[in-house]
């Protein structure tokens, strides 16, 4: 009885997320005009369901969605894995911000690559019935409830891999656990993080039996390293010592400068690479920067070598980040002062270099936690903490060396996940592609 009614109630749920769908297309029409006149614009045709033309020739492709940059970095060492067996395998590429978009276009090598179409019936029904796709991964933990159960209906395997739910995102899911229920049972395979987010998934109402815990992808070696350029191509920093903020929110940036520009001051030497973790963003910073005074460089009109006399470095360019870990002496991880849960804490540890990150890491808890166990990392609060933090890294090179090559072994301990990963996908996609629809509820 509770299972029917659970299966009731999902069904009704799904009538009340279609009927927001209705909504959400009546005021969209409304608006269309509007819309053309903006920055989306762009991003229209893909948003309703208009495959490129790269994609309507791909036969029975293997898709995966990756949300954002970090998803799409993340998809990396999985493609290459893949390629690796599957050469003769199309895959297309999803994301959700134009910024994944255009890492993925620059990075994956995917035979083709769009913008993830809104999850509304009208528009996801005919995209999966001409993509005719043979399975589908999605990175980390993006759930659509009407693209799943499209798939489902159409017999279309689905895993997840490197999957995530932070403790914030878990009490934010169990307030729609009966949704959570009907969209997580058409999921074949989770492969998680770590055992914390396997945990939280199986409350969810993810299937026990249909649960891993592989790893983080992002632990995957190759999935780091940019594939468009090298590090003896990146913007040249000269023989400055370098400290990077990288993938900064409002508020890290004044944050880091109050800790840098003292160091600065007693070493002209220093120069600090701010990368905003938003485009959008560039100006704002750069607007801060000469709020301060401070003698900088955009990177986007950079022509050579930064100035000797340049303090700062803003990185107003998209792709570039990775080729200049391997310049810096330590890295700071954005995303963790300000209340966003932090970004990729592994991608300068990769490098051999020292991380430092604020106390907002729930998105990267069990790699935050891998770095401070392994004495690779250092957890700051403050400006004076990371000023701190800084001084000692800056001022003593061997042991800065020492944390980072720490934190490479870190990394490098887990780099078979991206095999692991596929090895269940593969499964999941070996299959029989028949739905039992009694037991999936359609």
């Amino acid at each position: 009885m509770a299972q029917g009614n659970s299966e009731f109630s999902g069904g009704w749920i799904y009538a009340l997320y279609d009927g927001l769908g209705v909504l959400v297309s009546v005021v969209g029409a409304l608006l269309f005009p509007l819309l053309l006149l903006t920055r989306v614009r762009h991003a229209l045709s893909e948003r309703l369901g208009r495959m490129p033309e790269a994609a309507t020739r791909l036969r029975r492709p293997l898709w995966l969605h990756a949300a954002s940059v970090g998803e799409v970095l993340s998809a990396a060492p999985l493609i290459r894995t893949i390629r690796q067996e599957r050469a003769d395998l199309p895959i297309l590429v999803t994301t959700t911000s134009l910024t994944g978009r255009a890492t993925a276009q620059a990075q994956l090598g995917a035979d083709a690559v769009m913008l993830l179409p809104v999850d509304i019936r009208w528009i996801v029904n005919p995209f999966v019935h001409r993509l005719r796709p043979c399975g589908l991964v999605i990175l980390e933990t993006e759930l659509w409830p009407v693209l799943l159960r499209a798939l489902a209906q159409q017999g279309v395997p689905i895993a997840v891999v490197s999957g995530r739910v932070s403790p914030s995102a878990a009490a934010r899911y169990a307030r729609a656990k009966v949704m959570m229920r009907a969209m997580l049972r058409h999921v074949g395979v989770f492969a998680m993080q770590s055992n914390e987010d396997a945990q939280r998934v199986i409350a969810l109402g993810a299937p026990r039996e249909r649960v891993h815990v592989l790893g983080n992808l992002k632990f995957a070696r190759d999935g780091l390293r940019s594939s468009t350029a090298t590090a003896q191509n990146a913007v040249n920093l000269g023989s400055r010592i370098v400290l990077i903020a990288a993938s900064t929110h409002p508020g890290e940036e004044a944050l880091v400068l109050d800790a840098y520009e003292p160091l600065q001051r007693a070493d002209p030497k220093l120069l600090l690479v701010v990368a905003p973790r938003r485009p959008e963003r560039f100006d704002e910073v750069a607007q801060l920067l000469d709020r301060r005074g401070l003698r900088y460089q955009r990177r986007s009109r950079l022509a050579e070598e930064v100035s000797a006399d340049t303090h700062v470095l803003l990185l107003d360019s998209v792709g570039e980040l990775l080729d200049l870990f391997p310049q810096a002496r330590a890295v700071f991880v954005g995303g963790t002062i300000a209340a966003v849960g932090g970004h990729n804490v592994l991608e300068p540890a990769l490098f051999g270099k020292p991380v430092c990150f604020g106390p907002q890491t729930a998105n990267v808890a069990n790699a935050a936690a891998l770095l401070l166990e392994a004495g690779a990392a250092i957890r700051v609060h403050d400006s004076a903490e990371l000023q701190e933090a800084w001084r000692r890294l800056v001022g003593d090179a061997t042991a800065a060396a020492a944390m980072g090559e720490r934190g490479r072994a870190v990394v490098g301990a887990q780099a078979d996940v991206a095999q692991r990963s596929w090895a269940v996908v593969r499964a999941n996609l070996s299959r029989s592609s028949t739905v039992d629809r009694q037991q999936q509820g359609i």
